[in-house]
């Protein structure tokens, strides 16, 4: 069951940045282009859906405490991940900013899943 976790998860994360680059780019390209801004936010939307769902489950099947500090960690960034999406969608002048930033996020999330620390 942990292997089922893990693929939800990693859906989840291509996903949110599958969402996040396709609302990046209409911000950069084309602000008026409605159907890609729905089709973006769905897609981070669902992929932080699969994210919070897949996590809690490895989480309780690896018997972590939910108050790990690298815990904490992730679900800082899963907030501000979701958080950013709202931005995307109104501020598209800083879509070169987001672009780095989330990227540094995603790698954030992923050493501390990895580390644990």
């Amino acid at each position: 069951m942990i292997l089922v976790y893990k693929i939800i998860h990693l859906a989840g994360v291509m996903m949110v940045f599958l969402g996040f680059g396709g609302l990046i780019v209409r911000g950069l390209l084309d602000r008026d282009n409605k159907k890609l801004r729905a089709l973006g936010s769905a897609t981070s939307g669902i992929g932080l859906l699969l994210l919070l769902v897949s996590g809690f489950g490895m989480i309780a099947r690896y018997g972590f405490s939910y108050v790990e500090p690298w815990l904490l960690v992730k679900y800082v960034i899963w907030l501000a991940l979701g958080a950013l999406t709202t931005v995307a969608n109104k501020k598209p002048e800083i879509g070169v900013a987001l672009w780095w930033g989330i990227l540094v996020l995603g790698i954030l999330a992923a050493i501390s899943g990895v580390y644990k620390y």
